[in-house]
């Protein structure tokens, strides 16, 4: 196993941090790995680099992307944009396909990173779809995000901000600090207008569950059901969610149904 560190470049003369982790065989398919979101991005770190050694082990390779402004990535928070990261998502599907031409590749989103995976499938060429606690609606990751930043202030001793001020803030053209992360309006409008689109590649939709026995999410539930029936395969696991909990966390549950499934769907006798 090879696990190599890069910059992807882009157009403009900025870079892109990557990570290629590539098995000792030919892969088998090769996972775009679509990561979350502002804090989220921190707390998943470890869970994802356990499920990308796992994944690269079995035979898949997986090319790890921090998006503008995320990461170890040029840029800062502020001049992210959803295009600007849809893009990169692009730049990072054309760098796989080059390096494994003929080599089935995996959008692998988590959480919003779901959301850039599922308009990335809309327009371009996928053999699967791997999401990790899909964010159904941009809206609702906003929504989040500024509950955030108000419980954040709070946590610091400052006056106390509501969610609707922060929303207000945005409205009128000012950059928010969101736990850190300076939100530019632009990027929230655009955050605003996504949404989960129903694949019509292979779909694995995992969701961490505490319940027992695991349950998804009511609100997926529901968006599954309004999709044909047959593309997307949907379960719950038990076990922690990194990107909520308190401690770096693993994801073994999360992983093991993932190569269970990437295993059933591109298996090594078609690489050989």
């Amino acid at each position: 196993m090879q696990r190599r560190a890069f910059f992807l470049e882009r157009e403009d003369g900025s870079a892109r941090s990557a990570i290629h982790c590539l098995p000792a065989r030919e892969p088998q398919a090769a996972l775009l790995l679509l990561q979350g979101l502002g804090e989220e991005l921190n707390k998943v770190r470890r869970a994802l680099t356990q499920a990308c050694l796992q994944f690269t082990e079995a035979g898949y390779a997986v090319l790890v992307l921090d998006l503008h402004g995320c990461g170890d990535s040029d840029g800062d928070f502020a001049d992210a944009r959803w295009s600007t990261w849809q893009a990169d998502a692009q730049a990072g599907l054309a760098w796989l396909q080059e390096r494994h031409p003929g080599t089935p590749v995996v959008a692998w989103g988590v959480r919003a990173g779901a959301l850039i995976g599922s308009q990335l499938a809309m327009h371009h060429a996928l053999e699967g779809q791997l999401w990790w606690q899909p964010s159904l609606q941009g809206k609702t990751v906003l929504q989040q995000w500024l509950r955030l930043g108000a419980a954040n202030g709070l946590g610091h001793g400052e006056a106390q901000v509501k969610p609707a001020q922060l929303r207000a803030a945005l409205i009128a053209g000012d950059v928010v600090d969101v736990a850190g992360y300076p939100l530019h309006p632009a990027l929230a409008a655009e955050l605003e207008a996504a949404s989960l689109h129903c694949p019509d590649v292979p779909t694995l939709w995992l969701e961490s569950s505490s319940q027992q026995p695991p349950a998804l999410l009511p609100g997926s539930e529901h968006r599954i059901a309004g999709w044909p029936r047959g593309t997307v395969f949907a379960l719950a696991v038990h076990g922690t969610a990194p990107w909520a909990a308190t401690e770096l966390e693993d994801a073994p549950e999360l992983t093991a149904a993932s190569l269970r499934w990437l295993q059933q769907h591109f298996p090594q006798s078609k690489r050989l």
